[in-house]
């Protein structure tokens, strides 16, 4: 991600609202993907600097929860990516004031608008499930709920039909720590969730339809054998002993669908931190236009350095995964399909519009 700067110079970052300097209003703008100094006009209207309108997202007038902003001729209460919400954590749960899932709500939201962002960066455009019943997106962000003490209903993180659930635990850092624990992981963040569950909506929605398809089994093994059965031997005896090898995680071990979702999430994390690294200066290397064998020789490099300076502070390692050459090789693939459905939208925008092109073509 690149870095932002408020107009008096201050850097300023993703999700800030105002600017620590100079307490400059700022604003997240979806089209041109910056951070954008804003002025009100009124109590509803601001503009920026290059006379562009814009309101408020819905969610920050009611919650202060966001910080995008919606264009003042848009139809739409909410930002571009507060439409994609279908079920928002309880905001009336009276624990603490404000209540404990405000500031979960804060925290899915960041980690949802920054790989929002990352989609957006590398050309994997998506529509909400409102505009697009067939084919778009929506978010549950559900907490398991309790009567007396006993659990009544348990929310799992998934992925089904269209929709992306989050436990809103995994805003909780105590809970979420728990949870790697307990399942043995290297790392569990609220970022990754959302990397591997929209692997399984794009792929659910868009990517089984693409030439490239047909050789998924090639790298991931059959997606059809049976996923309950899959998952409950994997929980019962674990991954296999050399699954360091060919998986990416342990948990990639446990089925194709999920190999490959946790592999997709790899390949957003590399991309965005190699993006991060080049504009702040650590790395000479953007990701941008570059073949994938390339971005996995940057990513490598980088990865020591990060995890040395993590060493350093007596942190954990920033990336505890080893990216061996079977590994590299379903990142490729990984690519290959992103840029295949890239080429495809492009080519469907021009042919709406009329226009011939030749992507792809010899």
């Amino acid at each position: 991600m690149k870095r932002f700067f408020c107009q008096c110079g201050q850097e300023v970052f993703f999700e800030n609202k105002y600017c620590s300097n100079c307490t400059q209003s700022l604003g997240f703008d979806v089209k041109s993907l910056d951070l954008i100094t804003i002025e009100p006009i009124d109590s509803s209207l601001f503009v920026d600097p290059d006379g562009r309108h814009f309101r408020l997202c819905g969610n920050e007038i009611d919650f202060d929860v966001c910080n995008w902003l919606v264009p003042h001729e848009s139809a739409q209460r909410l930002c571009f990516a507060c439409q994609f919400n279908r079920t928002i954590p309880n905001q009336k749960v009276i624990d603490v004031n404000p209540p404990i899932n405000y500031f979960r709500w804060y925290r899915l939201e960041d980690a949802k608008k920054r790989v929002m962002h990352t989609l957006l960066s590398i050309g994997v455009n998506v529509n909400n499930g409102w505009s697009d019943k067939e084919s778009g997106l929506l978010f549950d962000f559900l907490e398991s709920e309790s009567n007396g003490g006993s659990e009544t209903t348990k929310v799992n993180t998934g992925y089904a039909g269209g929709i992306i659930t989050i436990n809103t635990l995994e805003a909780d850092d105590v809970a979420r720590t728990q949870a790697r624990t307990h399942l043995k992981e290297r790392q569990r963040t609220i970022l990754g969730h959302f990397r591997h569950e929209l692997a399984h909506y794009l792929w659910d929605k868009y990517f089984n339809e693409l030439p490239m398809s047909r050789y998924f089994s090639d790298f991931f093994g059959e997606e059809k054998c049976d996923y309950r059965e899959s998952l409950d031997i994997y929980y019962e005896n674990g991954p296999p002993k050399n699954w360091p090898e060919n998986y990416i995680s342990a948990y990639a071990s446990a089925h194709p669908s999920e190999d490959w979702a946790e592999t997709f999430n790899h390949y957003l994390l590399i991309f965005e931190c190699l993006d991060t690294a080049q504009y702040i200066g650590m790395s000479n290397t953007s990701p941008q236009g570059l073949r994938s064998e390339e971005l996995i020789d940057a990513w490598r490099e980088l990865a020591v350095k990060l995890n040395q300076v993590n060493r350093s502070i007596g942190l954990s390692d920033a990336y505890p995964f080893v990216i061996t050459g079977q590994i590299e090789v379903k990142l490729n693939y990984v690519a290959s399909i992103i840029s295949e459905f890239r080429d495809a939208q492009i080519k469907n925008k021009l042919a709406a519009s009329g226009i011939h092109n030749d992507i792809g073509a010899n």
